[in-house]
């Protein structure tokens, strides 16, 4: 299964959906996860090991 997380903005936010990625993968078995997110957050998100490719979008 293939999932496209869409979380922009708001560093706030975007740290909050840490924990529900986390979950999905231990849920989801083969699960694919990238991550659309603002350009200055790309790092932050590349850290989280679920997720396979951060998206980065101008805002």
């Amino acid at each position: 299964m293939k999932v496209l997380v869409v979380k922009l903005s708001s560093l706030g936010d975007v740290v909050h959906t840490f924990p529900a990625v986390t979950d999905a993968m231990r849920a989801v078995p083969g699960l694919t996860l990238d991550w659309a997110v603002e350009e200055a957050f790309v790092p932050l998100v590349e850290t989280h090991p679920a997720v396979r490719r951060a998206i980065p979008v101008p805002l």
